[in-house]
Protein backbone atom coordinates (compact mmCIF):
# COMPACT_ATOMS: atom_id res chain seq x y z
CA UNK A 1 0.00 0.00 0.00
CA UNK A 2 2.89 2.26 0.92
CA UNK A 3 4.50 2.03 -2.54
CA UNK A 4 0.63 2.51 -4.35
CA UNK A 5 -0.19 5.86 -2.04
CA UNK A 6 3.19 7.05 -3.01
CA UNK A 7 3.61 6.53 -6.80
CA UNK A 8 -0.89 7.72 -6.80
CA UNK A 9 0.22 10.90 -5.26
CA UNK A 10 3.38 10.94 -7.53
CA UNK A 11 1.48 11.26 -10.02
CA UNK A 12 -1.80 13.36 -8.78
CA UNK A 13 1.09 16.02 -7.63
CA UNK A 14 3.09 16.33 -11.18
CA UNK A 15 -0.42 16.11 -12.73
CA UNK A 16 -1.64 19.14 -10.83
CA UNK A 17 1.88 20.37 -11.69
CA UNK A 18 1.31 20.64 -15.51
CA UNK A 19 -1.85 22.22 -15.13
CA UNK A 20 -0.79 24.82 -12.79
CA UNK A 21 2.67 25.44 -15.43
CA UNK A 22 0.43 25.45 -18.18
CA UNK A 23 -2.99 25.91 -18.40
CA UNK A 24 -3.56 27.74 -14.57
CA UNK A 25 -0.21 29.93 -14.82
CA UNK A 26 1.62 29.04 -17.72
CA UNK A 27 2.19 32.09 -19.48
CA UNK A 28 2.23 34.73 -16.40
CA UNK A 29 5.41 31.73 -15.37
CA UNK A 30 6.22 31.91 -19.02
CA UNK A 31 6.64 35.94 -19.19
CA UNK A 32 8.33 36.12 -14.86
CA UNK A 33 10.98 33.77 -16.35
CA UNK A 34 11.43 35.66 -19.41
CA UNK A 35 11.02 32.87 -21.20
CA UNK A 36 10.37 32.59 -24.81
CA UNK A 37 7.90 30.57 -26.89
CA UNK A 38 11.24 28.81 -27.72
CA UNK A 39 12.99 28.48 -24.88
CA UNK A 40 9.46 27.03 -23.25
CA UNK A 41 9.34 24.18 -26.35
CA UNK A 42 13.46 23.34 -25.22
CA UNK A 43 12.16 22.74 -21.63
CA UNK A 44 9.57 20.35 -22.09
CA UNK A 45 10.85 17.71 -23.45
CA UNK A 46 10.70 14.15 -22.99
CA UNK A 47 14.01 13.48 -21.02
CA UNK A 48 13.35 16.58 -18.60
CA UNK A 49 9.90 15.57 -18.37
CA UNK A 50 10.83 11.76 -17.40
CA UNK A 51 13.28 13.26 -14.61
CA UNK A 52 10.94 15.82 -13.47
CA UNK A 53 8.04 12.46 -12.96
CA UNK A 54 10.96 10.38 -11.55
CA UNK A 55 11.75 13.04 -8.98
CA UNK A 56 8.36 13.81 -8.49
CA UNK A 57 7.61 9.85 -7.80
CA UNK A 58 10.89 9.87 -4.91
CA UNK A 59 9.75 12.95 -2.79
CA UNK A 60 6.03 11.36 -2.67
CA UNK A 61 7.24 8.15 -1.68
CA UNK A 62 9.10 9.76 1.15
CA UNK A 63 6.41 11.71 1.63
CA UNK A 64 4.13 9.22 2.20
CA UNK A 65 6.85 7.20 4.55
CA UNK A 66 7.02 10.56 6.89
CA UNK A 67 3.22 10.84 7.21
CA UNK A 68 1.82 7.41 7.69
CA UNK A 69 5.04 4.90 8.05
CA UNK A 70 7.34 6.24 10.75
CA UNK A 71 6.52 5.77 14.58
CA UNK A 72 6.84 8.78 16.48
CA UNK A 73 9.87 6.94 17.92
CA UNK A 74 11.73 6.97 15.00
CA UNK A 75 15.08 8.67 15.22
CA UNK A 76 14.64 12.12 14.18
CA UNK A 77 17.89 11.79 11.45
CA UNK A 78 16.19 9.62 9.33
CA UNK A 79 12.75 11.97 9.31
CA UNK A 80 15.20 14.26 8.54
CA UNK A 81 16.87 12.67 5.56
CA UNK A 82 13.51 11.85 4.53
CA UNK A 83 12.20 15.47 4.82
CA UNK A 84 15.27 16.98 2.79
CA UNK A 85 14.78 14.16 0.11
CA UNK A 86 11.45 15.15 -0.25
CA UNK A 87 12.20 19.00 -0.62
CA UNK A 88 15.32 18.41 -2.72
CA UNK A 89 13.10 16.14 -5.18
CA UNK A 90 10.54 19.01 -5.48
CA UNK A 91 13.11 21.34 -5.88
CA UNK A 92 15.05 19.53 -8.29
CA UNK A 93 11.64 19.03 -10.06
CA UNK A 94 11.28 22.49 -10.58
CA UNK A 95 14.23 23.51 -11.49
CA UNK A 96 14.39 21.26 -14.57
CA UNK A 97 11.02 22.93 -15.89
CA UNK A 98 12.32 26.18 -14.89
CA UNK A 99 15.74 25.23 -16.89
CA UNK A 100 17.83 26.21 -14.29
CA UNK A 101 21.76 26.04 -14.23
CA UNK A 102 23.36 22.78 -12.22
CA UNK A 103 24.85 25.73 -10.03
CA UNK A 104 21.49 27.22 -9.79
CA UNK A 105 19.81 24.44 -8.11
CA UNK A 106 22.74 23.81 -5.67
CA UNK A 107 22.63 26.87 -4.40
CA UNK A 108 18.93 26.91 -4.16
CA UNK A 109 18.56 23.35 -2.79
CA UNK A 110 21.90 23.63 -0.96
CA UNK A 111 19.93 26.64 1.21
CA UNK A 112 16.85 24.20 1.43
CA UNK A 113 19.38 21.70 2.86
CA UNK A 114 21.05 23.96 5.62
CA UNK A 115 17.32 25.19 7.00
CA UNK A 116 16.16 21.36 7.25
CA UNK A 117 19.30 20.49 9.28
CA UNK A 118 19.21 23.62 11.21
CA UNK A 119 15.56 22.44 11.91
CA UNK A 120 17.00 19.36 12.79
CA UNK A 121 19.51 20.27 15.29
CA UNK A 122 17.04 22.61 17.16
CA UNK A 123 15.14 19.98 17.57
CA UNK A 124 17.76 17.49 18.92
CA UNK A 125 18.66 20.30 21.36
CA UNK A 126 15.33 21.30 22.59
CA UNK A 127 13.08 18.68 21.06
CA UNK A 128 12.28 17.40 24.92
CA UNK A 129 10.67 20.69 25.33
CA UNK A 130 8.69 20.15 22.54
CA UNK A 131 4.70 18.24 23.46
CA UNK A 132 3.74 16.18 20.29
Amino acid sequence: MFYLIGLGTGIVSFFIGCLWYSVIFGKVWQRLMGFSDDKVKSIFVPKRIIAALLSEFVASLCTVGILYNLPPSFPLIVRAVMLIVVVIGSGIKLAIFDGKSFGLILINEGYKIISILLFFISLTLFGSAIVF
